[in-house]
């Protein structure tokens, strides 16, 4: 699955697209969802994340359970799996207060910018593809160390096609788990 990642970028956010808090303007709040959302877009890429980021990004969304720039880093940005819970936290996060009080028309927005994206789908699509390289190496592993195979190339492993249930090895009666019960 391809995802656009210019979708979430353009256009930039505008000081007109926000509302000001008695503490942020409406300068603060465009450059917190047009670098966030250049952030997500550079498939989280680490020189983006900057304090100033982290510091917003933690009163956002949900966010608050975290002790520090690091750690949230370590929670979120380390594995695809990881991504997919912060885009699922901060999309599935209702927008609570007034945006003269919070940042609750920001979330909306970027919100709404990463649904229009796809980029929740291209991340899983990503994991998928991982579990499944992953799978398949283990798979190559176990028919060596099992079943004497040499080491199948990926060629082998792109053709391999689980054995279906009706002509599997074990035969209608033989015990099994279900004779546990």
């Amino acid at each position: 699955m391809r995802w656009n990642p210019h979708a979430l970028i353009s256009p930039p956010f505008g000081d007109q697209d926000f509302t000001p808090t008695r503490y942020h303007s409406t300068a603060d709040k465009a450059w917190f969802a047009n670098n966030l959302c250049r952030f997500i877009a550079s498939d989280f890429a680490q020189k983006l994340w900057t304090r100033r980021l982290y510091e917003t990004l933690r009163n956002t969304c949900g966010h608050i359970a975290h002790y520090n720039k690091d750690g949230f880093w370590d929670t979120f940005f380390t594995s695809t799996a990881q991504k997919i819970a912060f885009l699922e936290q901060t999309i599935q996060h209702p927008c609570y207060g007034q945006p003269d009080y919070t940042f609750c028309d920001v979330e909306r927005k970027v919100k709404s910018r990463i649904r229009l994206s796809e980029v929740l789908a291209g991340f899983k699509a990503r994991l998928a593809a991982e579990t499944e390289q992953t799978e398949r190496a283990l798979l190559a592993r176990l028919r060596e160390k099992y079943d004497g195979l040499p080491p199948a190339t990926p060629a082998d492993l792109a053709s391999f096609q689980p054995i279906p249930a009706s002509t599997s090895r074990r035969t209608a009666g033989a015990p099994g788990q279900a004779s546990l019960f």
